[in-house]
């Protein structure tokens, strides 16, 4: 009777990378509001209001009084605690920088977000090298366990365009109805083709990184780019958001939840 075949490592890493995404997103407590739902869960923060529910805006509601006369119920301005949605895009580099460990980690944390944000977050989802595939567009929803095939069965291949990357996730957010608009970036930031990328971050709101870190340099193994940890943080600075640098898959969770606080 013959043995069964058993599966190569090329069939066993996607198994492998399925079930630590599956373990990651069970860490991951998503706490961004639910894109195009007025009364979702959000980030809260006091905005003024003209419903006359709240606290009275004093300052606000000087500025509208003429100078004389009585203030007028609709003249008067409160404050009130309101939820603030997020729209989300996750960006996955996937060019030849990354191969190996760098782009399992990062396919594995954006599988894992996927995961756990279940019916309360679609983000578009999209991989990237020289060129942009989306693998998810904003507004739709594949059913998850395609969605993480396509991230854990990705290969690092080819050159970074960052510029590129980050405008195709423009685009997508364009089309979302959420305050906020975040795009999030698991990448080394190694960038060996395209643009600046801080000259491409228009229509993001937010931008974090997730950067897998290495060996700790700093720049591109070819001297055609610049990147790491250093031009991450940079480039989380000018989208207004944070870096968070990730050496293994027990860095990613608490990574993770600091990004999405």
């Amino acid at each position: 009777m013959p043995y069964p075949a058993m599966p190569c490592p090329a069939t066993r890493r996607p198994v492998a990378s399925r079930l630590a995404a599956r373990r990651l997103a069970a860490r991951v407590f998503i706490r961004l509001g639910r894109a195009a739902s007025p009364r979702a869960r959000g980030t809260r923060r006091l905005e003024p209001s003209r419903s006359g529910e709240g606290d009275l805006d004093l300052e606000r509601t000087m500025a509208r009084w003429p100078g004389s006369g009585p203030l007028h119920s609709e003249d008067l301005v409160t404050r009130a605690w309101a939820a603030r949605t997020r729209a989300v895009c996750l960006l996955v580099d996937a060019s030849g920088s990354m191969a190996g460990p760098g782009v399992a980690m990062a396919a594995v944390a954006a599988a894992a977000v996927v995961l756990a944000s279940g019916y309360r977050l679609a983000p578009s989802v999209i991989a990237f090298s020289g060129e942009v595939r989306v693998l998810q567009p904003q507004g739709t929803r594949r059913p998850p366990d395609d969605l993480v095939g396509d991230l854990v069965g990705l290969r690092g291949h080819g050159v970074t365009d960052l510029a590129r990357a980050l405008r195709a996730a423009a685009a997508q957010l364009a089309r979302a109805d959420g305050d906020e608009r975040v795009a999030v970036l698991l990448s080394d930031c190694l960038r060996t083709a395209g643009a600046d990328p801080a000259t491409a971050l228009a229509g993001i709101d937010r931008l974090h990184v997730l950067c897998p870190a290495g060996d700790g340099s700093d720049s591109a193994a070819d001297g055609t780019g610049d990147g790491g940890p250093g031009q991450a943080a940079a480039l989380a600075r000018a989208g207004g958001g944070i870096s968070q640098p990730v050496r293994t898959l027990a860095d990613v969770a608490p990574a993770l939840q600091h990004l999405l606080a």
